[in-house]
């Protein structure tokens, strides 16, 4: 944990998942009893650096998909729950009624989409005719346990 400017350091190679997994370990860490301890007082003040850090490193990712946007929501509200003074919640609430949109909006895209045409799973190819001289090497085949139709 000496390094956590490197830990912390976009590298190109990160990502919004990544990203939130090293979070979530940062955070478990801290529920930690044994971190709360009076002694750990150093370690934890260095997590919380580090957690600081990759909170505001997920501004410089971008999502690739609803699922990491919706993460990054999270590390939002999370961040603002810890900040926010007495009963003025309405931001975190807004950043819920946003991510619970973009669920909604996530859902409907598959149906949308199956709704304008066909799945291509639903599409039949037509199997051509077969000369009659055929049917002598399909039972030669399935004697040996493989099909023609290969």
């Amino acid at each position: 944990m000496a390094e956590s400017t490197n830990l912390s350091g976009l590298d190109g190679t990160q990502s919004v998942s990544a990203l939130g997994l090293r979070w979530a370990a940062l955070r478990g860490m801290l529920n930690s009893p044994l971190i709360m301890a009076d002694e750990q007082r150093s370690l934890r003040e260095e997590l919380l650096r580090e957690l600081a850090a990759i909170e505001r490193d997920f501004g410089d990712l971008p999502s690739r998909n609803t699922m990491e946007v919706s993460a990054k929501l999270d590390i939002a509200k999370s961040a603002l729950r810890e900040r926010v003074e007495g009963g003025e919640t309405w931001l975190v609430d807004l950043i819920d009624s946003i991510q619970a949109d973009l669920h909604s909006l996530h859902a409907k895209a598959p149906a949308a989409a199956a709704s304008h045409g066909r799945s291509p799973a639903n599409l039949t190819r037509p199997h051509p005719q077969r000369p009659d001289d055929t049917a002598g090497s399909t039972a030669t085949n399935a004697e040996t346990g493989t099909s023609s139709a290969a």
